[in-house]
């Protein structure tokens, strides 16, 4: 017993000494970097060849996890600006780099969700046209429940913008807390 205890010491002082914390221009390259890979999200383009709701839904999947990250960036900035030890150099260093990225990424998530959402509002009235010239009323099979996935789809992308428009408001008052913070540090 007292061997593993003796061990784990040993292991833990072995791997803490190599780790430290990376500095403040390292994470502040990190959520610049993270920002600029946001804003190079465009929107999906329609390929008539290739299927559209699998294309659709992986780009929709993609802008779910850039919207969770700025949300996770908004949290890290909280934490970094209310640090005492940090929390200043922090602010000097990032509030300029990252509030000019922000409108940038904000910008390019939310054409990507626009896009979606018009081409899925798109298909959906195509479909309901054509049911409708066809005369079919109710379910009919596949076609409805296309028109019923499609519907789902369109909700969970004005969801999605809702989530979006959340976590970049949150990402730009962090960074204004940034401002402020940086404001009364000497």
């Amino acid at each position: 017993m007292m061997m593993s205890v003796v061990g784990l010491l040993a292991v833990s002082v072995i791997t803490s000494r190599g780790t430290s914390e990376p500095t403040v221009e390292t994470k502040v390259g990190y959520i610049v970097r993270d920002l600029k890979a946001m804003q190079a999200t465009g929107p999906l383009q329609d390929d008539p060849g290739r299927d559209w709701p699998q294309q659709a839904q992986m780009s929709l999947t993609r802008l779910k996890r850039n919207i969770e990250n700025a949300a996770s960036i908004a949290s890290d900035l909280e934490r970094q600006f209310t640090a005492k030890s940090s929390g200043c150099a922090f602010a000097k260093q990032a509030a300029d780099k990252i509030d000019k990225e922000i409108p940038w990424a904000a910008t390019a998530t939310r054409n990507a969700l626009m896009a979606l959402l018009t081409g899925t509002k798109a298909r959906l009235t195509s479909l309901n046209d054509e049911n409708n010239a066809l005369g079919w009323i109710g379910w009919r099979g596949s076609r409805e429940e296309a028109i019923s996935e499609l519907a789902l789809f369109g909700h969970d992308v004005a969801a999605t913008t809702a989530n979006a428009d959340l976590a970049f408001a949150r990402l730009t008052n962090a960074t204004g807390g940034l401002d402020k913070a940086s404001a009364t540090c000497r």
